[in-house]
């Protein structure tokens, strides 16, 4: 019997189980059929029902006492079947069950099992800025629910705390690894391996896997790199070194357009800042920024109060005092502004 039991448990762990259940119903079936035969007619046991319940409730080392053996043959049953064999079966199921839950939670966790999903954000790489780009993410509402995927060559997830973020294993600049990661089924991919030659790679393997509506965004460290990713035939779009809030925005928006326009030095329009002095008293923003616009052409689009905090796009009321800092668009640096006194 102990031999069965062993050749029956190894059985159960190679098939995952179904072996263990399978076993476990027919000894309640056995169990059932046999103490209904062995115990005399006016016992409760001699019911098929009763029988049943008295072999789950014994098997499970609950017993609750209410029905009970009362015969030499039905004692004999009750200890050789729901009693040894049951709780035996019984242990080795939850130990089987509890085997593979934490074998899959460390597959999770090593990044070995294939993400499954559809209409995700896929981070191709990691860097120190990686996890404050995943909450930068998260932070606009539109993508609080969205799965994050994160392809990495990493050991372990960088940060498995986060809500609905995954992490897939693998080289970046390999198809199966993209394939792990389910970059054909991704809504948004985002590029940034931490070097322009494996980010390089990988965006050609994304823009050979991605689906139609699918839009991909990669980070280019170097402005010598720019002409080679320039030259990558598809439709994605570039963004040079930046903040992760503007890579963010690009991804979103692609906001970053227009600021990388205006960040040039060699552009007909930039961003300045001036400081305010010698300014009347009840100067409001919404007056300075016409004064602005009207007498040198100049767009005001920040405020920076005197105590340092700073308001985009303020109140059309909100008061402008001296010591008040401002950006502003402008063709040419604001270098001799006379301020309205």
């Amino acid at each position: 019997m102990i031999h069965w039991i062993q050749a029956l448990l190894r059985a159960g762990y190679q098939s995952r189980g179904v072996t263990l259940v399978f076993a476990y119903m027919i000894l309640l079936i056995a169990s059932t059929g046999l103490i209904c035969i062995a115990e005399p007619a006016n016992s409760a046991l001699s019911h098929p029902g009763q029988a049943l319940w008295w072999s789950i409730v014994t098997s499970t080392t609950v017993g609750y006492g209410d029905i009970y053996p009362t015969s030499s043959w039905g004692k004999v049953i009750a200890a050789a079947l729901p009693m040894f064999m049951g709780i035996g079966l019984g242990a080795a199921f939850i130990t089987h069950i509890a085997s593979v839950l934490i074998e899959r939670r460390d597959r999770n966790m090593h990044g070995e099992t294939p993400y499954k999903g559809s209409g995700h954000i896929l981070l191709v790489g990691h860097t120190k800025e990686t996890e404050y780009l995943v909450e930068q993410i998260r932070a606009d509402e539109t993508y609080q629910d969205k799965d994050i995927v994160v392809l990495a060559n990493q050991p372990r997830h960088p940060f498995p705390e986060q809500p609905h973020t995954y992490f897939v294993k693998g080289r970046l600049d390999t198809i199966p690894a993209m394939t792990r990661a389910g970059a054909a089924n991704a809504e948004r991919i985002i590029i940034h391996t931490g070097t322009d030659e494996l980010s390089l790679f990988a965006l050609i393997n994304a823009l050979n896997m991605k689906n139609e509506i699918c839009e991909i965004t990669v980070r280019c460290l170097s402005t010598q790199s720019l002409p080679t990713f320039s030259s990558v035939p598809g439709e994605f779009e570039t963004v040079m070194q930046m903040t992760v809030e503007m890579m963010v925005q690009a991804m979103q928006d692609k906001v970053h357009l227009p600021l990388q326009i205006l960040l040039k030095n060699d552009e007909g329009e930039e961003i300045y800042y001036v400081r305010t002095s010698r300014i009347k008293q009840d100067m409001t923003w919404w007056s300075l920024h016409f004064f602005l616009m009207e007498k040198y052409k100049f767009l005001s689009f920040a405020l920076q109060l005197p105590d340092g905090s700073i308001k985009i796009n303020p109140a059309q009321d909100e008061p402008v005092t001296e010591d008040c800092g401002i950006w502003l668009i402008a063709a040419t640096r604001p270098l001799h502004i006379q301020w309205p006194g």
